[in-house]
Parts: structure tokens; sequence; C-alpha cells
């Protein structure tokens, strides 16, 4: 009988099911707007590799994106934009040049309905303009619109760089699905004046890894 019992708890497995489960197991009094989204970034060739391994220890190639929360590796993915804000940033590697114009925006997976954040600068910077026309003069949503994030590689002086390029592939017309984004962006849309400078500047090192330098 005591080996019987020994036996039986040797069967018993905590699996990825088990831990989806508890996933928010001591946070119910945590407000999910603190929780800050994880980010995709785009790997270039100045980007320090080694900080970048999915769950079967691969790392990314240059050109390729990064989903810090999922540990995954991305050539592209689908996704609904819900905010963007433009500010000002410093490139801590070259302070001398002053403030410089950025967006950092707020995305939902397509395949999960997952929140993440990404963050467009330097020649990246105009990556959301064309979302942006398409919304205003079609008097809808960002997230009414499936966007696909895909790479494009440019050329200079400095040798090669990536940048996101997003394009347009549909538009959501399921009312559930609208209704849920919608909330979403509202959360965000609200609470916009209340992010400080700290909270904008927070993850940028983080972002540098995959950032061009030019």
């Amino acid at each position: 009988m005591g080996k019987s019992k020994k036996k039986e708890k040797s069967l018993i497995v905590y699996d990825d099911k088990r831990l989806e489960a508890n996933a928010k197991l001591g946070m119910s009094k945590v407000d999910p707007l603190d929780i800050r989204p994880p980010q995709i970034l785009l790997v270039q060739k100045s980007s320090i590799i080694d900080d970048f391994v999915d769950k079967e220890g691969n790392h990314p190639s240059v050109g390729e994106f990064f989903h810090t929360g999922r540990n995954e590796i991305l050539g592209s993915f689908d996704c609904y934009f819900i905010f963007a804000a433009k500010s000002k940033y410093i490139d801590r590697r070259k302070p001398e040049e002053g403030e410089k114009d950025q967006y950092k925006a707020l995305g939902v997976m397509a395949d999960d309905y997952s929140l993440f954040g990404m963050t467009f600068r330097s020649s990246a910077l105009f990556t959301l303009s064309r979302l942006f026309s398409v919304a205003v003069s079609q008097k809808r949503p960002m997230f009414y619109f499936v966007c696909k994030i895909e790479t494009k590689m440019l050329s200079g002086e400095k040798g090669d760089w990536f940048i996101p390029v997003l394009r347009i592939t549909g538009y959501e017309d399921n009312p559930e699905k609208l209704v849920f984004l919608e909330d979403i962006a509202k959360s965000f849309d609200a609470r916009t004046e209340e992010l400080s400078q700290e909270d904008i500047d927070e993850i940028d090192e983080e972002l540098k890894k995959g950032m061009p330098e030019n």
C-alpha cells in the first residue's frame, strides 16, 4: 500500500494548463491597467541577440520581431492598434542631438487578443501614418482595421537596417470583438493625461535593444 501511494504521488503533473489556470492567482486586487504590456521589438544589427531567446532557446535573426511577453520570435504578425501617442525622447547614446519625436502605441494581437506595446522612432516614425489617415478619412476608430506588421530593409551610409511596415488587410465586423476592443481603447484613452515622462521613458532601455542606430 505504501508503494502504491508513492506511485500515485509521482504521477502528479503541474502542467501548462494548470499554470495558465492560476495565472492571475494573488492578483485579484491589481488594476489591469497597472500591468505594463509586453513589448514587440524589431531586432537590428546593433541589437544584443543574446538578450532575445524564445522558449526553445532560439535567437531571432536580424529583421525579425521578438515578443517580450511570449518570448516568441515573429516574422510578421496581425493585430489591432487601440492607442497611439506622440512624445519626445532623448537618445542616451547621442544626447547632444536633443529631443526627437517618437510614437508609442498599444495594440492587441489578432490571435489571442493580448495587449502589447511598440515604439516607433527615427525612420520608423511614420509607420502608423497610413492607419491614422484611413481611420480619419473613413471616420472609423483604429481598432476597426485589421493590420499586418511586417519588415522592410533600408540602406544608408551606416549600412542596412530594418523598419516595421504596416498593411491594412481587412476590417473587423464582429460586434463582440469590436466592443471588447472599444472598451480597452477607452480605458487607455481616458488615462492619457496620467502618463508622466517617467512612464514614457520607463522601458526605453529595453526598447533600445531593438532600435536602429540610424
